[in-house]
């Protein structure tokens, strides 16, 4: 009795539920096409879902590198790769970020510097080989090692302000965390002199009397008021802004400067033309801009 009763039971349930849902009787076709676009409905959400996560997840990483890019600048230390990869990014994300500015003239995190903090990032120049060792080295190589070579990226970054001119003091600029507003000014001053004297030596670079030479003219050839020349020059160098190589002379041992990758960067040739022509003022010849053109190997654009 009790088998049949189940059985009953069962039968009735059956029997309701194709009252209430009569399109699923057997001899019932199914609507595939509201199937399908039930489907691509799904398709669709699981795609915007992941769109958002990746969008979520980009966002994340442009925050992660413009921190990390300002904290570098504050440090005046380089911004590089494998700096940016130990905390947490990965080199995809780095190269998607920093090479879509090159295919798409953007990227989110330039943007976010440029928008926010009136900087960009930019690629340092590769270091120059300068030295007859290392230019034997790059004759002795292969053709297509050599054009590899000259192809290749630094691999490193620094920020440069975009602000104009005007808008460029200590007090929308601050001095790095190790240093005062005034001890800032007079670092700026001193390598922007030095540099300035180096690209407009010959072949961009001068050797060591002679820099020692001008630093004496200054009256800064052994204390700058900052520290002693020593001292600041080779906390230049340890900055990028400048690059002493050893060399030989007749006298023995002796040493050049050349602009460091740094210095190339926040001390272009417009910026050095500028800074002659302040010092110059109104007394500077008629033809200064043309032979700073020249003493830079820029062409002269034709009045």
């Amino acid at each position: 009795m009790t088998s049949r009763t189940q059985i009953i039971n069962s039968s009735r349930k059956r029997v309701s539920n194709l009252e209430r849902h009569p399109g699923q009787g057997r001899g019932h076709q199914p609507n595939n096409h509201g199937s399908d676009t039930d489907e691509e409905n799904c398709v669709a959400d699981d795609r915007g879902s992941e769109d958002m996560d990746g969008m979520e997840d980009l966002n994340q990483t442009v925050k992660k590198l413009v921190r990390y890019a300002l904290a570098c600048e504050y440090q005046r230390s380089t911004i590089k790769r494998t700096g940016i990869t130990e905390r947490g990014l990965s080199l995809f994300q780095v190269t998607k970020i920093l090479i879509r500015q090159s295919l798409e003239n953007r990227s989110e995190a330039q943007e976010q510097l440029r928008n926010c903090f009136g900087m960009e990032m930019v690629e340092l120049p590769v270091r120059q080989k300068v030295t007859l060792r290392e230019k034997k080295g790059q004759l002795n190589l292969p053709t297509a090692q050599k054009t590899k070579g000259n192809s290749k990226s630094s691999t490193a970054y620094v920020l440069k302000s975009i602000l104009p001119p005007k808008y460029r003091n200590t007090d929308i600029m601050p001095p790095p965390s190790h240093k005062s507003s005034s001890d800032e000014a007079a670092y700026m001053g001193l390598y922007t002199v030095i540099i300035c004297l180096i690209s407009l030596s010959a072949d961009g670079q001068m050797a060591n009397h002679q820099l020692d030479k001008y630093l004496k003219r200054l009256n800064i050839d052994r204390n700058t008021g900052i520290g002693t020349t020593s001292e600041l020059l080779i906390r230049m160098k340890k900055e990028n802004y400048l690059q002493e190589y050893k060399t030989q002379d007749e006298e023995g041992q002796t040493s050049e400067w050349r602009v460091g990758p740094r210095g190339l960067v926040e001390v272009d040739n417009e910026a050095i033309i500028g800074f002659v022509q302040m010092i110059y003022g109104s007394d500077a010849p008629e033809d200064l801009l043309q032979r700073l053109h020249r003493s830079l190997g820029q062409q002269v654009a034709n009045d």
